[in-house]
């Protein structure tokens, strides 16, 4: 019923992601929904959606959904949430965060460093990625990889080793700089909506004409929600 009548083509598949139908102020506030209802409490879901979007800032391609899963499972956070989050790393931000990770690093590391003297060659980096992607999903999983394959997979290893060094470096502090810029304004955000989505209940019930009754609730339902929401983060 709901079903639309003539299903999108790939091409626009396609086209929606890298420029969404509704535009991307629409597309980022419904997203913003989506993410406020989700179930948990706001620290869970505000730590979730913030492991998602840090492990987005590190080289591991292809990794971002196991990594964020297990430190979400291990942080007592939303895995929907990180899920989600994990869109802050898509082919828009890669090149600008993998070159602010490998900059990063080799300031860490010094001016002395090995890999201070390698020129980062995005292209390469890029073929390496999508070749070890290939790797995973069709060698692991379904068992079409052959030997030149791991041998070209190797040599663009032996290639780009002194780049990835810098960037898993980088990765260290950024990472945890993201965490923390992602996550208090979304716990403060999850909060705001609910306490806006418990009034509008309330205000919608009034006009029912049920006011009376819940004028005294109104106050004991707040505090209630503080309480429960604090609660909720001390455990967690």
């Amino acid at each position: 019923m709901f079903r639309r009548r003539s299903k999108p083509s790939s091409f626009q598949r396609v086209r929606n992601v890298v420029w969404p139908r509704g535009g991307w102020r629409r597309s980022s506030q419904y997203f913003a929904h989506r993410v406020a209802r989700l179930p948990g409490s706001p620290y869970s879901i505000a730590s979730g959606f913030a492991i998602g979007a840090a492990v987005s800032f590190t080289p591991f391609i292809g990794f971002h959904f196991v990594i964020s899963t297990l430190l979400s499972l291990l942080t007592r956070s939303n895995v929907v949430a990180s899920l989600l989050g994990t869109v802050v790393g898509n082919p828009w931000t890669f090149p600008f965060i993998w070159l602010w990770l490998y900059t990063c690093g080799n300031w860490i590391l010094g001016a002395h460093s090995a890999s201070s003297t390698v020129h980062f060659d995005m292209a390469v980096l890029w073929e390496f990625v999508v070749l070890g992607l290939n790797y995973v999903g069709g060698g692991l999983i379904f068992g079409n990889w052959d030997v030149s394959d791991q041998q070209a997979l190797g040599q663009l290893w032996a290639s780009i080793v002194d780049i990835i060094w810098p960037m898993v470096v980088g990765c260290i502090p950024t990472t945890i700089v993201i965490w923390i810029l992602f996550y208090f304004p979304i716990r403060r955000a999850v909060v705001i909506y609910r306490h806006n989505r418990i009034l509008r209940r309330m205000k919608k019930t009034e006009r029912h004409g049920l006011g009376p009754m819940l004028e005294s609730a109104k106050e004991k339902i707040g505090t209630a929600a503080k309480h429960a929401t604090k609660k909720q983060d001390e455990t967690s």
